[in-house]
């Protein structure tokens, strides 16, 4: 069937006025539906890139600012480390008490010849 032939049948039988008025009311329905669908598409879209790019400000301002909570951790780690190897006491070490096992460990060097301290409060590795 040619589509200008169902066309013209389609057309060809007369409508009344409340099928008129019921394809209307469709018509304006199905409109209002796709303007609310776009609508919540594109503040569900801007809120996901506003979102993502407020996080990407925050946290790039605060890496050009040198506050990286990475180095502050480890920095903390180092410093706990060479107080621990000039033999002073840190609290973990104090909490928890003391063991030979993890006196003997504490004062023992690695292969390159630094000293390494084992427990929970510092752990260091090197590489090579």
């Amino acid at each position: 069937m040619d589509s200008r032939e169902y066309s013209s049948r389609r057309s060809s039988r007369p409508r009344s006025p409340e099928q008129l008025r019921a394809r209307a009311l469709a018509r304006d329905r199905r409109e209002a539906t796709r303007q609310r669908t776009r609508r919540i598409r594109r503040s569900v879209a801007s809120l996901a890139a506003v979102l993502f790019s407020t996080a990407f400000l925050v946290i790039y301002v605060q890496l050009a600012s040198g506050h990286d909570p990475a180095l502050v951790a480890n920095a903390k780690r180092a410093a706990a480390t060479t107080t621990l190897n000039r033999g002073g006491k840190s609290s973990a070490s104090e909490t928890s008490g003391s063991s030979p096992a993890s006196e003997s460990s504490s004062g023992s060097t690695s292969s390159s010849g630094e000293e390494s301290s084992s427990g929970a409060a510092a752990v260091t590795t090197s590489q090579s």
